[in-house]
């Protein structure tokens, strides 16, 4: 027995992690940090002090670790921030000097990469010696059409135009703000053409030199289709991935098998333990056991593995996670445990509390709570080989049953047939696969050629694989893509798999069930009859607008395509439709071909099911199908949804420009008006008042042409009155878009005027029944803010 008032704390471990985890998780749910309190020095006294008071009041450890979470997190949030760019530096010429970091991203016009500076040395070319101190320390540079190789490890001299860190803000998108805060990249910006540009050191011999030369080995693989699913499992490169390989992957919920995180360091360190632990010398057992000796060389291994992927932060999460593990095994205790785990996820907070904004941190602890559950539950006593490998079955399907509500929280979508894939695909990628290559990379110190050769053997392997893979993506129900999980539905949701994993026995274990209910009936809300909603996306310098009525929706345009490798369509205006649940388009209507509003349109029809494409006669003869109805765009074309008019009013087909070619569009109900002009320009706003006058009217208006010079003439939005104009422009475009020429004659109309550079996606609901005035826009940015967002 205990003495009295003495805490377990060994029992207490769980609800200690438990309480950190929410301290941290706290603050990053935080849309600021603007406080008089919380400044540096303040955050340095208090973190001792909960330190002290955790360390002495065992009865409140639990409260104190939370404090103890929130204080931590916020401290690394600082240092961050300390290191903001000035806003008198945006969009302005700096020369840096410094050192070039990680693997380089080629693409079509550009390389890309990541910039340690080490001085500032000029502004707009005044010789003024900046604080680095003070200033952002690690840049996201894009050097566009540069000719040459960039080395990892170069020192460089640039010219840079840089800009705080800043992306498309929309629901279910990538948030690319969020990823460089987790990398630690306090700037982005590109190099400017100048004399300035100058190597001033070759590049040292180190981990990143040889992860250099294991890209140039892999670039010479006789069958290039495997090149990047290569690069991801060795060296943890994905960006050579296409996007129909990432398709796949995420339809057969294997996309955790490109990365290289808490599963193949798992899975090479398993079995270097297993390998190990068989064949550890006599002589060594006499001092130490042969698990001991197994769970140091296995680390070793790893540790070699996870400096290959360049020690990013889902590798130093696996590591963490991994040395706790075997840290256990090493001093005789319960490697799967709830205890081990807790250590675990304490020791991967405090080194990096960032992670907690990964969705690979939370995939990884659920995965292995899983594992210490099932393990747990295992009745004691010698398991024959049958019944440890059912055990592994079971252990498979309870993984995927746990994964299903957080990958439908985390990524809108689930795969229905990921545990028989993952079953069959990770042994032999996690066996085979992976330890030919890491064997090839090793091989790569001492013989360029038989590296090449084991690649090669690992890209013949992994061929059979993928094939697997591509016949499991055809089947019917292989991915599920539901609308985005409220909150409340979430937690129960997880709840419930909790309940539904706990051991035989436990009260109430099935009411699991009934939890997941919310989650599984859930519908994304929808526009009544007789009204409609506005979606205007964040696309950057392009447009992409979705229009729904009660049970319709229409696309127009689809923001524009920069690579092979990236299309709006596929990694914004998609995400976007499948978060809210859409499941079909029923028609795409592309206003023009200029590439910032046609650009994505292949990606939509090929991930989407539309119904019927509305273009130009050039667009429809290129994009066209034999199954749809598809047709040219043509003046007074019309149809009514749900009691919600649409009209063409405009498509200039004689017009020599692209942009006076454009389909313009207008939806109206019974008391509210939207009108979609594309990029019209004067010519055609003069002839729209000559011939269609009375149809020219509009509560809420697409800014022309982005706001250009162009369009907007006074007579036109004399005509027009809009109370409400939207602007889909990118932030500091090298257009200027948009002007404030234009502008000015918005704010003289009286007309309110969004930006989604400065608001995210723009969402606008127009009732069927009349309100005074039109309803409060929702701006993504504004709402759904947190304190590594850029503000304006």
């Amino acid at each position: 027995m205990p003495e009295t008032g003495k805490v377990n704390t060994d029992s207490s471990l769980p609800g200690i992690a438990l309480s950190f985890l929410a301290g941290v998780c706290f603050l990053q749910l935080q849309p600021d940090l603007h406080s008089p309190l919380w400044t540096s020095s303040e955050i340095i006294m208090f973190f001792p002090l909960c330190l002290w008071l955790f360390y002495r009041l065992a009865r409140y450890r639990i409260l104190f670790a939370l404090f103890t979470g929130y204080l931590w997190a916020l401290l690394f949030a600082h240092v961050y921030l300390q290191h903001k760019l000035p806003q008198q530096l945006v969009g302005q010429d700096v020369i840096v000097e410094g050192e070039v970091k990680g693997l380089p991203d080629y693409s079509d016009k550009s390389v890309r990469f990541n910039f340690e500076v080490s001085h500032y040395l000029s502004v707009n070319g005044e010789n003024n010696r900046l604080l680095k101190a003070s200033m952002p320390s690690s840049l996201r540079l894009s050097w566009y059409y540069y000719k040459d190789e960039i080395q990892s490890g170069e020192h460089w001299r640039f010219q840079v135009r840089i800009k705080p860190p800043h992306g498309m803000q929309n629901p279910g998108g990538f948030d690319y703000e969020k990823w460089l805060y987790q990398q630690g990249i306090h700037a982005t910006g590109y190099i400017r053409k100048s004399e300035e540009n100058q190597k001033t050191h070759i590049a040292d011999w180190g981990i990143d030199l040889i992860r250099q030369n294991l890209l140039t080995v892999l670039s010479k693989l006789p069958e290039p289709e495997f090149q990047g699913l290569l690069q991801a499992l060795t060296i943890g490169h994905k960006s050579a991935i296409n996007s129909q390989q990432w398709q796949v992957l995420r339809q057969t919920g294997t996309s955790h098998l490109m990365a290289i995180s808490g599963l193949h360091i798992g899975l090479v360190a398993g079995l270097v333990f297993l390998m190990v632990r068989r064949f550890v010398p006599a002589f060594l057992c006499r001092h130490v056991s042969a698990p001991q000796v197994a769970a140091l060389a296995s680390l070793i291994v790893a540790g070699f593995y996870a400096l290959l992927a360049g020690f990013s932060v889902p590798t130093q999460r696996a590591f963490i996670m991994l040395l706790v593990l075997m840290l256990a095994i090493f001093i005789k205790r319960p490697a799967f445990s709830l205890n081990t785990l807790s250590l675990a996820l304490i020791a991967v907070l405090m080194i990096n509390p960032v992670s907690a904004l990964s969705a690979g941190f939370w995939l990884s602890f659920l995965a292995v709570l899983i594992i210490a559950l099932v393990s747990g539950s295992r009745v004691a006593g010698q398991q024959t080989k049958i019944k440890a490998w059912l055990q592994g079955v079971r252990i498979q399907w309870l993984i995927a049953l746990g994964m299903l509500p957080l990958s439908l929280i985390l990524f809108q979508q689930g795969s229905l047939v990921s545990p028989l894939a993952n079953m069959i695909v990770i042994p032999l990628v996690g066996i085979f696969v992976v330890p030919i290559a890491l064997l090839a990379s090793l091989m790569s110190l001492f013989s360029m050629e038989y590296s090449l050769w084991l690649f090669t053997q690992a890209s013949e392997l992994l061929s059979f694989v993928w094939a697997l893979l591509a016949w499991f993506a055809q089947f019917p129900l292989s991915s599920w893509q539901p609308s985005s999980i409220p909150v409340g539905h979430s937690v129960l949701a997880l709840f419930g798999v909790v309940l539904l994993l706990m051991p035989k026995g436990f009260p109430l274990r099935y009411s699991g069930l009934i939890l997941l209910l919310p989650m599984l009936l859930f519908q994304y809300p929808r526009p009544q009859q007789g009204a409609f909603w506005v979606d205007v996306l964040d696309v950057g310098q392009g447009l992409s607008v979705l229009v729904q009525t009660k049970d319709k929706a229409l696309l127009y345009d689809s923001g524009a395509k920069f690579s092979q490798r990236f299309d709006i369509g596929q990694r914004v205006v998609v995400p976007y439709l499948n978060y809210i649940g859409l499941q079909q388009l029923d028609i795409l209507m592309i206003s023009h071909r200029d590439n910032d509003h046609a650009g994505g349109a292949d990606s939509v029809m090929q991930l989407m099911n539309v119904q019927q494409l509305l273009a130009q006669d050039e667009v429809v003869k290129e994009k066209s199908r034999a199954n749809r109805p598809d047709k040219a765009c043509d003046a007074g074309q019309s149809w009514i949804w749900n009691g919600v008019n649409f009209e063409i009013l405009h498509a200039g087909r004689n017009n020599k420009k692209s942009n006076n070619r454009s389909c313009v569009l207008k939806v109206w109900n019974e008391h509210y008006s939207l009108l979609l002009p594309g990029d019209i320009e004067f010519k055609v706003e003069q002839n729209m008042l000559k011939h269609q006058a009375e149809k020219l009217t509009a509560n809420v208006l697409l800014m022309p042409h982005h706001g250009s010079n162009t369009s907007s003439s006074k007579s036109w939005l004399a005509k027009l009155k809009p109370q409400l104009a939207i602007v889909s422009a990118a932030y500091k475009n090298r257009f200027g878009h948009p002007t404030a020429r234009v502008m000015k004659r918005y704010h003289e109309l009286g007309s309110r005027v969004l930006n989604t550079a400065n608001s995210g996606m723009i969402q606008i609901k127009l009732p069927a029944s009349p309100v005074a005035g039109i309803a409060e826009p929702l701006q993504y940015r504004k709402v759904s803010t947190h304190y590594w967002n850029h503000r304006f």
